[in-house]
């Protein structure tokens, strides 16, 4: 059943007490943006975090957290408003074999929520898309 922010719940708690739902993570409250990438044939799913000072961290726990360069956040920035995030469906038509990113996104005060097949992108997300597996992705 949906639940009030816009995710999926199966209206029962897990045993560790937590909600069995399906919504992403909260973005962290320093955070700038929040991707996971979901799917593709043998169905992974990977996710990274990039905070505004420039800091990297995914859950691969092999990864080293990384940091970005004044230059690359600014670049960065600029992709985020040119993408518009605010402004795109929240939600996407899946596709089986196919990657699909979620953005969670911090625009000021503003958390924006999206979702893109990275073949049916538009162009500034797949420019904000190039930026982010630069970032580490």
């Amino acid at each position: 059943m949906p639940d009030e922010q816009g995710g999926w719940s199966l209206g029962e708690r897990l045993a560790d007490g937590s909600d069995a739902s399906l919504r992403a993570p909260a973005l962290p409250r320093l955070a700038l943006l929040r991707v996971s990438r979901s799917g593709g044939l043998r169905f992974t799913t990977r996710t990274i975090t990039i905070y505004h000072n420039g800091l990297v961290i995914g859950n691969d726990p092999a990864r080293r957290p990384r940091t970005l360069s004044p230059q690359v956040i600014a670049r960065l920035h600029h992709a985020l408003l040119r993408a518009r995030p605010c402004r795109l469906p929240r939600r996407i038509a899946l596709s089986p074999d196919s990657y699909v990113y979620s953005f969670h996104v911090r625009i000021g005060e503003r958390i924006c929520q999206f979702e893109v097949v990275a073949a049916n992108a538009p162009p500034a997300v797949h420019a904000l898309l190039r930026l982010v597996h630069q970032a580490g992705f």
